[in-house]
């Protein structure tokens, strides 16, 4: 083979040669070609969590009313009996007759009619001895409220007359003694000594 034939095989054999090492450098990211494997690359989606808000309930208690009636004043002249000193009524019911006798010595506010069964016996005014149902209750100055036997009606007018009725919710105040009629608890008459008594025809207080 000639000179110059051989060094045309050669010069091709080393082009080929340089040709597939180009190839596998490129391939696996050698510097000649610049091309880097890098890490595969993972999109990750976000999930939007939704935290429903809070429901706040607050309950207020209702509140609580007192409500405290002062009864009207009556007018005693409307009441005054014949003597000094004396103011009748009656309750509405016209069940007790009841007086303020304020012309003695012992001012006193009383009540007779048809007292409960309850009531406790008390001594006759004709015979202490013997203990009868009382026929009347009675408030004197500072001693407290007590039933009592009375020989004489003393809590009617002296003169015969009817007297007036002393309205619900009004008050008779003659002095240190005062009277009111509630249609539930019945009459209450009580000094300003913080005594009295309260009755109806089923139950009483007296203190």
């Amino acid at each position: 083979m000639t000179y110059t034939v051989r060094a045309v095989l050669l010069f091709a054999a080393v082009a080929m040669v340089a040709g597939v090492a180009g190839c596998a450098r490129s391939v696996d990211g050698s510097p000649e070609t610049g091309a880097v494997a890098g890490p595969a690359t993972t999109s990750a989606t976000s999930s939007a969590v939704t935290t429903a808000p809070k429901t706040t309930t607050t309950t207020t208690a209702p509140r609580s009313t007192t409500t405290t009636t002062t009864p009207t004043p009556a007018d005693p002249q409307a009441f005054a009996g014949t003597a000094a000193g004396s103011y009748y009524f009656t309750t509405p019911s016209t069940k007790f007759h009841c007086a303020i006798l304020t012309g003695g010595d012992l001012p006193t506010a009383g009540c007779h009619g048809p007292m409960p069964a309850s009531a406790p016996k008390v001594p006759g005014a004709g015979a202490s001895g013997t203990a009868v149902t009382p026929n009347a209750i009675e408030v004197t100055g500072g001693r407290p409220g007590q039933f009592a036997s009375a020989g004489d009606p003393r809590f009617y007018p002296l003169d015969g007359s009817a007297a007036p009725a002393l309205s619900y919710g009004r008050a008779l105040q003659v002095n240190d003694l005062t009277c009111l009629v509630d249609e539930a608890a019945g009459v209450t008459c009580r000094s300003e000594a913080d005594h009295g008594f309260t009755l109806s025809d089923s139950a009483f207080r007296v203190w």
